[in-house]
């Protein structure tokens, strides 16, 4: 993979595509990604479970390479994913926010989040 930064979902998606194809992996829905996926939360949150607030936050600063390194393979494994099943992982996070935005603002308008 090129060393250019991403800047939006969409090229990140494109770019994994790009990977996956010079690598000859084939992009068709595979249950080993939804596992991939389930393990890398799975390892982070064994950081933090069974931990006060104060705890995990502590560890949360200790461990940040770890964090960012679980949070950068789950968006990786996640553009894997979203290429097998076929969707585009911009317009699936925006109608899903819109969702959530809908639900949630109500309660608290100062939480809106914004382009």
């Amino acid at each position: 993979m090129e060393d250019k930064k991403i800047i939006t979902m969409k090229e990140a998606q494109a770019s994994v595509k790009a990977f996956a194809e010079r690598n000859n992996w084939k992009d068709v829905p595979n249950i080993d990604k939804f596992d991939h996926l389930h393990e890398e939360l799975i390892e982070m949150s064994q950081h933090l479970r069974y931990k006060s607030e104060e705890e995990r936050i502590k560890l949360i600063q200790e461990k940040k390479d770890a964090f960012v390194d679980g949070i950068g393979d789950l968006f990786f494994g996640l553009c894997r994913l979203a290429n097998q099943l076929d969707v585009d992982i911009e317009e699936a996070f925006n109608l899903v926010k819109k969702g959530i935005l809908a639900k949630y603002n109500h309660k608290n308008p100062e939480n809106n989040i914004t382009h």
